[in-house]
């Protein structure tokens, strides 16, 4: 079965190809694959709504079966009126897109603003599939609990720039630093939710 995964950034797609490796009789296929350039907006509040809208939209375009996910972050340390939400690489007053650099450079600000211990980071992902043939729509909800590192990385996830700063629950050092096999192990119990939603569907 081929699925479009409706992301531009690089990182989250070897992400997800890497998490669903396993499912042998499904095709992953990307936007660079079928030569869609089209960057579709994210125009909702919340990461449900829109993951709808983009797995919608790009189904619409490519006439496959799409996946896209959207994410949500919030911390125990900003107030209420500061936290990230669905503005996680539009995270600055213009509200514009960002690249790796500056989302490091915006969250060592912070940082050093809000100093302390067991700084969390909570995300909200949502998975959402769409077929345009059938216009079957199916969601799924998935939590990631992550720590602010005390120093960051000079390492760099092209399209994860957080990977560089961000300590997975139960860890001692960044993504980043970390090989593929632990990156697996924890996507694959963070994402399960993911996992199970594809195989309700293949």
């Amino acid at each position: 079965m081929k699925i479009l995964i409706a992301t531009h950034n690089p990182g989250k797609l070897k992400r997800y190809q890497n998490l669903f490796a396993d499912f042998t009789d499904l095709e992953l296929i990307s936007l660079r694959d079928l030569n869609i350039t089209t960057k579709i907006d994210e125009p909702h509040n919340s990461p449900e709504e829109n993951s709808i809208f983009k797995a919608r939209e790009y189904s619409k375009i490519s006439l496959l079966p799409t996946i896209a996910v959207d994410e949500a972050l919030t911390t125990n340390f900003l107030p209420e009126n500061e936290q990230p939400g669905v503005f996680v690489r539009r995270f600055n007053k213009e509200k514009r897109e960002l690249n790796d650099l500056e989302v490091i450079e915006i969250w060592k600000k912070i940082s050093q603003l809000y100093p302390g211990k067991n700084r969390r980071f909570v995300w909200d992902f949502r998975m959402s599939y769409f077929d345009i043939q059938s216009n079957f729509l199916k969601t799924a909800k998935a939590i990631q609990n992550d720590f602010l590192a005390d120093e960051f990385s000079n390492k760099i996830n092209p399209g994860y720039p957080m990977s560089s700063f961000l300590v997975p629950e139960g860890y001692s050092k960044p993504y980043v630093e970390l090989d593929s096999q632990e990156l697996l192990k924890i996507d694959k119990k963070n994402l399960e939710p993911f996992s199970l939603l594809l195989k309700s569907i293949l």
